[in-house]
Parts: structure tokens; C-alpha cells; sequence
């Protein structure tokens, strides 16, 4: 059967690359998070961190779901979103970003208590570094780039202007 898979983990953990990686070798279509929505079609790689506080209802909006959980060292991730200033006009504790990533790894332990075993998968960051498709040095990509010589999105992510000018 043919269910969507959804990528979700912390911010700046990989799931973009993963979800193309994902889409790649199972030939499905990416869908980048800004363009979800619940009418997507069944053969589909959502790259969605954000739904992440939403994964148990979407696990009923999609009785087939398959969600793909993204681990990457949590001060790699820490360290992308102070190179992307995340949030920064919103939150500028020190301590949020870290307390971020382990918020977001304690929930998905839960969600994978809480899900059946079947649903969900693992994907380890490191292991994405095979694909060709991963760029290795990523320090002057946009925040939402995948490609080498190919920006996608703002170079920092301090706001939701993005979200905003993008979907009009």
C-alpha cells in the first residue's frame, strides 16, 4: 500500500535532506513543509519538522503514515540554528536552542512509545552522507538548500517573514 512518509525531528536536524533522500530511492514526491497540507497525495515524502508537535493526530489523518524520525548530534544541530539566527527576534536565550533539541528528542521518545512499531523509522544523520546527493560542507547554504550551487529560501531564519512573503 502506498502511505505518505513523513520526515520530522528538531529543526535544522536534517530532515530536508533526508526527505529528498527518502523521495529519491523510494520515488515518491518531495513535499517541503510550507507546501503541506492535508489533501497531499498518498505517494509522498513530506519534509515536515514542524509537524512534529503533531504527529499523533496525523498519525490518525493518515491511518498509513509512516513517520521517519531525524537524529543528528544535538550541538551540530544547536550550531545550524545559531549560524541561521533561529528565532533570534523572538527568543534570544542563550539556553533555548539547546533546550529545544532535547525537548524535541524527549517527545519523540514518547511518540514512539505511544505509535505502533510499524509506523515510525530512525534515520541517523551520519548515515545521509552517503547519498550523493549530501554536500558535506553546508556552512554558506540558504536555510532551506539541498543542492550545491542552488539556494533555496533566506540565509538567516530569524522570524517568519519567509513563511509570510512566500505564501502571500
Amino acid at each position: 500500500m502506498t502511505h505518505p512518509i513523513f520526515v520530522v525531528g528538531p529543526q535544522r536536524s536534517g530532515t530536508r535532506i533526508a526527505a529528498h533522500i527518502i523521495a529519491k530511492l523510494s520515488n515518491r514526491l518531495f513535499i517541503d513543509e510550507l507546501d503541506y497540507n492535508p489533501d497531499i497525495p498518498l505517494n509522498t515524502v513530506i519534509q515536515a519538522p514542524f509537524l512534529l508537535k503533531s504527529v499523533l493526530e496525523v498519525s490518525y489523518l493518515f491511518p498509513s503514515a509512516e513517520f521517519a524520525f531525524m537524529y543528528r548530534d544535538p550541538i551540530d544541530i544547536v550550531n545550524s540554528m545559531k549560524r541561521v539566527e533561529w528565532y533570534n527576534d523572538y527568543i534570544t536565550n542563550p539556553g533555548f536552542y539547546k533546550a529545544y533539541v532535547e525537548h524535541c528528542y524527549q517527545y519523540i521518545d514518547l511518540l514512539k512509545v505511544t505509535l505502533p512499531s510499524n509506523k515510525w523509522f530512525d534515520i541517523q544523520y551520519d548515515t545521509l552522507m552517503l547519498d550523493p546527493l549530501f554536500i558535506t560542507d553546508r556552512s554558506n547554504f540558504t536555510c532551506k538548500q539541498h543542492l550545491k550551487d542552488t539556494p533555496n529560501g533566506p540565509t538567516t531564519w530569524r522570524n517568519n517573514e519567509y513563511v509570510r512573503t512566500s505564501k502571500g
